[in-house]
């Protein structure tokens, strides 16, 4: 009797497991979807999270970490930035500065390339 309690509360516990990773799995795949579209945003007339004045923004994702009493939190939030405040988009690793491209024209000059 106690053999057949065990295998219906691990069959149970299975089938709910199977079913809690199957809509992981379905809404890990609606968040990349999201990313995706994610580029045709268009930005809202609110209150910039940084510089506190109503522009259009876009939200974007920040991490902030915070202490208290000798214990440091993280947290992970969308907020809303201007254009100005918005986070710099890295360059190319293509691109080259004004400075790359002089010190390229100086050593072709002294046949160094």
């Amino acid at each position: 009797m106690m053999a057949a309690d065990n295998d219906d509360n691990h069959d149970r516990f299975l089938r709910k497991n199977l079913s809690l990773s199957r809509a992981y799995e379905i809404s890990k795949k609606d968040k990349v979807k999201d990313k995706i579209v994610r580029g045709e945003q268009q930005p809202v007339m609110t209150i910039c999270y940084r510089c506190k004045k109503e522009r259009p923004c876009l939200k974007y994702h920040i991490a902030e970490t915070g202490r208290a009493e000798g214990a440091v939190s993280v947290s992970n939030e969308y907020v809303p930035l201007c254009e100005e405040c918005a986070p710099k988009k890295k360059k190319s690793a293509d691109e080259l500065s004004a400075k790359q491209i002089s010190s390229l024209l100086r050593g072709a000059r002294h046949g160094r390339v």
